[in-house]
């Protein structure tokens, strides 16, 4: 699995489709599984009250998908919005029982992804929250990488979708 990591609205679900057409890789969302797994959804503020709780129930469906056999993308978080609005990263554990083979990270500007959020949630989002978001997911990003001593790719964008999409295609040849 490879876990396709970013803030809300960065980008991840276009960019997994892309990957999905061009490469023929399957592509998961997190977030999906989770609900799935819980059979409940997610707000549209993306405020997230039990996190902990939400990676037991990843961790047991990509079990599942494990069992398969293929190597998939994985659309997910490192960090997320708790309850009060803070960014909160996701237990180093969860990364630890995930065994990504490798984390890519979209990151895009601010006033993107505050555009891609109102247009899709109709929810105005403060471009400095955002940017907070974002540099505390490349940090963690960086720290996950390190200690899982797996390779990271930071992608800056859509402009730099053709060398994302090379890193993820590095993997079949693994």
């Amino acid at each position: 699995m490879i876990f396709v990591s970013g803030i809300h609205g960065v980008g991840k679900s276009y960019f997994c489709e892309e990957v999905k057409s061009r490469l023929g890789f399957s592509a998961y969302s997190a977030s999906t599984l989770i609900s799935e797994h819980k059979n409940e959804l997610f707000k549209k503020d993306k405020l997230i009250a039990d996190i902990d709780e939400n990676q037991g129930h990843l961790l047991a469906a990509v079990k599942r998908l494990d069992m398969q056999g293929e190597l998939y993308l994985l659309d997910g978080h490192l960090c997320l919005l708790n309850s009060q609005g803070e960014v909160q990263r996701i237990n180093l554990q969860t990364f630890i029982d995930l065994k990504p083979h490798g984390i890519l990270l979209l990151i895009e500007a601010p006033a993107i992804i505050a555009a891609r959020r109102k247009n899709r949630d109709g929810i105005d989002y403060d471009k400095e929250q955002i940017d907070i978001f974002q540099n505390e997911e490349v940090t963690y990003a960086e720290e996950v990488s390190l200690l899982l001593g797996i390779p990271l790719y930071i992608s800056k964008g859509t402009d730099d979708i053709e060398n994302a999409v090379k890193f993820i295609d590095s993997f079949k040849r693994h």
